[in-house]
């Protein structure tokens, strides 16, 4: 067997490989293997956090509006604007009742504390829109709700124990016009129209000339037969 015909094929080869800068052909060929030599994948980025989205359908709705149009001001207390989950900023206004402040919302408030523009501004938004984002802002304020007290077997003692935790703090300050325990003087016109109609106001809530009552002092978790109880109890304070 002769190997002339092959010179011609192997010198052609030759001249190619040279061409392209080798100067002699590698002695193999090594591809890079898939699981050691391959260049590492990076890890794709983990996707950022973001805020729990409240299972109350009015609420969810709610954030919608307020990330959308009221976070700007509130998250930097603009003009005085309370930042959602400020405990101490929001009790006084949460006092009011969730009627109050809504109505301030859309409306539009100037008080001592700042200053509220009608719809934050933005007139485009439904008076829904305004509702369900007070109701978010003011779920995320309100804190722990007040444990009640159970009832004691003397009534002025069970009287006492649910005052201190769920109306002392307006009461005793005196906020909205809440007569403060032992006033006689603040307790008399109210004493003078029943102590029934006094109960109904206090379970129901009531806006007078000398201040307003929010129903069941704003903790609706209050039975009432307890507001009944604290009541009987403010009154006694003043016989």
């Amino acid at each position: 067997m002769t190997m002339k015909p092959f010179l011609p094929f192997l010198t052609v080869g030759l001249f190619f490989l040279g061409a392209c800068g080798l100067e002699k052909p590698p002695a193999s060929l090594k591809f890079p293997d898939a699981k050691s030599d391959a260049a590492p994948v990076a890890a794709p980025a983990a996707a950022p956090a973001t805020d729990v989205i409240p299972a109350d359908p009015k609420l969810a709705a709610g954030k919608i509006v307020y990330d959308a149009n009221c976070g700007a001001c509130h998250e930097a207390g603009m003009m005085g604007a309370p930042k959602p989950g400020d405990v101490a900023a929001w009790a006084p206004r949460i006092a009011q009742g969730l009627d109050v402040m809504t109505k301030k919302s859309i409306d539009g408030f100037t008080g001592k504390a700042g200053v509220m523009p009608a719809k934050g501004g933005n007139a485009s938004l439904t008076d829904i829109d305004v509702t369900n984002a007070v109701a978010f802002m003011a779920d995320k304020s309100k804190g722990e709700t007040p444990k009640t007290a159970a009832p004691a077997a003397d009534p002025k003692l069970a009287g006492k124990t649910l005052y201190d935790a769920n109306c002392a703090s307006c009461h005793n300050s005196g906020m909205m016009g809440a007569p403060k325990p032992g006033d006689k003087a603040a307790w008399a016109p109210r004493i003078a129209q029943g102590n029934a109609l006094l109960v109904s106001h206090s379970i129901k809530g009531f806006k007078g000339k000398l201040g307003m009552m929010p129903a069941k002092g704003g903790i609706a978790t209050l039975t009432d037969e307890e507001v009944t109880t604290i009541v009987n109890y403010m009154v006694d304070t003043v016989k």
